[in-house]
């Protein structure tokens, strides 16, 4: 019995960061008017903000995979995940474009627990 609620759990954790991934993009695509105007930023620096997320995320993709055999699926699963957190964190404290265009790379490092099981 026991087992069948770890089950469970391991599941919401996973969609969880799965859920978390995914719904950055349509926020930060929500927000990007607002971000413009508190970072006095320009289209370009806008257009930036979500292709560094995703180059970051493509950057790691295989290398990320190789990680996980490596060392360990669960061991990697929960280190993207603190990046991801960490990351998102300074995109919240940025105060230029270029901070948060790094931390945007940096959190799209971190969505490589989006493919991970732990």
């Amino acid at each position: 019995m026991k087992r069948y609620t770890s089950d469970w759990l391991q599941l919401a954790i996973i969609s969880s960061a799965v859920f978390l991934a995914v719904i950055d993009i349509f926020i930060v695509n929500v927000a990007l008017p607002s971000i413009r105007t508190g970072l006095s930023g320009s289209d370009a620096d806008m257009q930036l903000v979500v292709a560094t997320y995703l180059l970051g995320y493509a950057a790691l993709l295989i290398t990320g995979g190789r990680l996980g055999d490596r060392y360990g699926k669960r061991r990697i699963f929960v280190w993207s995940m603190l990046l991801f957190t960490v990351a998102s964190a300074l995109c919240g404290i940025s105060a230029t474009p270029f901070q948060l265009h790094a931390a945007r790379f940096i959190q799209g490092l971190g969505r490589l627990c989006s493919f991970l099981k732990a």
